[in-house]
């Protein structure tokens, strides 16, 4: 392998906007930034994800266009 030809690595600090996590990794570049989700509180990984399913769309229709008989 040739010498000198490499990228030397330096420490980087992600961090996430949300829950301030800092994720320590290794780049090229000797720079922090900034996240929007990390996996601490995106809610596809912690299970606090909602659904909001309640009824078909011709339920919704019906229930919006309500007359009165």
């Amino acid at each position: 392998m040739k010498q000198s030809i490499h990228p030397t690595s330096a420490p980087t600090v992600y961090e996430c906007g949300n829950c301030g996590t800092e994720i320590p990794v290794e780049s090229t570049q000797a720079a922090s930034a900034k996240l929007d989700t990390c996996s601490n509180c995106h809610p596809a990984y912690t299970g606090k994800e909602v659904e909001n399913v309640s009824g078909s769309r011709i339920d919704s229709f019906n229930e919006r266009y309500k007359t009165k008989h």
